[in-house]
């Protein structure tokens, strides 16, 4: 099993290498010029996008937080659920178990 392990890990680090290798020396330099009012405004648009996911985060936190204790508590209750059920059919093997050895004694 670990030579499998150790030849995948050689085969990915040997297809990193190659791919880094490819990019490095197959690359053609850019005349390109980003104005800076355009990096201006990605800066400014993507600032908004976090602004307003924290708002949104700060105006429902309860509702989210709520939604997320009600996940665990259903989770939790089925947990108890499951094992009464268990228990009470163990206790009915129990009882049964324990007839069928009056009626054989008898």
């Amino acid at each position: 099993m670990k030579k499998n392990t150790t030849g995948f890990i050689y085969r990915t680090i040997g297809t990193l290498y190659f791919l880094v290798l490819f990019c490095i020396f197959l690359t053609v330099p850019a005349s390109a010029y980003i104005d800076p009012a355009t990096t201006a405004m990605l800066t400014q648009i993507i600032a908004g996008v976090f602004i307003t996911l924290g708002v949104i985060f700060g105006v429902f936190r309860r509702k989210i937080i709520l939604f997320f204790k009600n996940i665990s508590i259903n989770l939790t209750k089925r947990k108890i659920e499951k094992q009464a059920k268990k228990q009470q059919i163990n206790k009915k093997d129990d009882i049964t178990t324990e007839d069928n050895k009056k009626d054989t004694d008898a």
